[in-house]
């Protein structure tokens, strides 16, 4: 009786040192890959404004990655055209979010120059009058996030 305790005591050891050793050979994270941005140039946010109105700016710094995601939830029931601009306004990259309800999202990526930009997200919604809702936000990353954006 007491042979099987000890015989299940080490194989019980022989396991858990088989399931450690693909642990160490893990390499170690450098902080530059995965899913989670270098840095959040505007968080998370909540949009309640009319058509022709935004949020920024903000403003990148090329050593937190080459890319810009942008994202934007529609929470209202207008569709919306979500526009990103320089700091003087001009138009880099827009999308149109054509059906507005809950759970759909817009999201899209663009290289950031070698250089901090300052960026700006506009909305815009065809019908006059319409109100904008949703959360926006925008966050750098080493590699494209999202290479089907």
């Amino acid at each position: 009786m007491k042979l099987k305790k000890v015989v299940s005591l080490l194989l019980a050891l022989v396991m858990s040192f088989a399931l450690a050793a693909p642990a160490f050979a893990a390499e170690p994270d450098d902080g530059n890959e995965g899913i989670m941005p270098l840095a959040q140039v505007y968080s998370k946010e909540p949009v309640s404004c009319s058509s022709g109105n935004g949020v920024g700016p903000f403003t990148t710094t090329p050593s937190n990655g080459k890319y810009l995601q942008v994202w934007f939830h529609n929470q209202g029931s207008a569709p919306v055209v979500v526009i990103l601009t320089d700091a003087a306004g001009n138009e880099i990259t827009h999308k149109t979010f054509a059906v507005g309800d809950t759970g759909n999202s817009i999201v899209y990526v663009i290289p950031t120059p070698d250089k901090p930009c300052t960026y700006r997200v506009r909305f815009e919604c065809p019908p006059s009058g319409a109100w904008i809702t949703g959360e926006v936000a925008a966050a750098q990353y080493t590699y494209n996030p999202n290479p089907n954006a």
